[in-house]
């Protein structure tokens, strides 16, 4: 992959900006030629505990900024389309938490160059630490040039009603919202996981955020025995019956061609 020039921002608690003392608890890389925005946030608070003392700051404030950043990234990710949107957002941060001026930097692979600024530039645990994908065409599909403006990539989702996180790696618009959720189904567990994903896929279809209705994906991949035992067309009917929708391994090609067609 030929390189592109990027941006990075040290995220910083900055408990008194008259001092200029701060420690470094993330950082943001925005590449507009990609394109990507995203930022990685220390999963603890010792620097900050390091730098000022224990007593010095309330860790859910910290936490909830960390989490408004990370929301803001996710939701508006389509509003960062140059230099100067990047400027915008780091000067409208009004609380302990600040962002640096951006500094520019040549980005070959935007995931990758973010982990490595982060490892140098505050160490320690990210509170998003990358994993292999569940299942990797449907990463593939959409990771997808055509799709990257198209899509939002771990977008933060919190079940209503029981205030549970999902995890959702990816979501686009078309009209609602939808949360693409790849999941494997074991055979001892697939009944069990698909109540649980019925549920949380009922409360979030009846529980619009902010006026905007939002609809549950799951693309299922079982295996070979799984599906032979009749367990696939079970875990099609428990999440039928709550209106959650269901890709198959073998669909998702056409999925993608969908998604293409219809995201916004």
């Amino acid at each position: 992959m030929s390189a592109a020039k990027g941006y990075y921002s040290l995220i910083q608690y900055c408990p008194d900006r008259s001092r200029l003392e701060a420690a470094n608890i993330g950082v943001l890389l925005f590449c507009p030629e990609m394109p990507f925005v995203e930022a990685r946030l220390a999963k603890g608070n010792d620097r900050i505990r390091r730098f000022f003392g224990a007593d010095s700051f309330d860790k859910r404030r910290v936490n909830a900024a960390k989490r408004a950043i990370e929301h803001r990234l996710a939701v508006d990710r389509e509003s960062f389309q140059s230099p100067e949107d990047l400027v915008r957002f780091v000067e409208t941060r009004g609380n302990d938490i600040v962002l640096t001026t951006p500094r520019p930097m040549r980005v070959s692979d935007p995931s990758a160059d973010l982990d490595s600024l982060f490892e140098e530039l505050v160490g320690g645990r990210a509170r998003y630490e990358r994993r292999p994908p569940e299942i990797a065409r449907l990463e593939q599909v959409f990771r997808r040039p055509s799709m990257q403006r198209r899509v939002l990539f771990d977008p933060p989702v919190i079940v209503p009603v029981i205030g549970r996180e999902l995890k959702v790696p990816y979501a686009y618009r078309n009209g609602q919202l939808n949360l693409v959720k790849p999941q494997r189904f074991p055979a001892d567990k697939a009944t069990t996981i698909a109540m649980h994903l019925a549920i949380e896929g009922d409360l979030l279809r009846r529980y619009p955020e902010s006026g905007e209705k939002r609809q549950l994906i799951v693309v299922s991949a079982f295996a070979g025995t799984v599906a032979a035992n009749g367990l696939r067309e079970r875990v099609d009917k428990v999440l039928g019956e709550y209106e959650v929708r269901v890709v198959h391994e073998d669909e998702i090609q056409e999925f993608g061609k969908e998604v293409e067609r219809e995201a916004h």
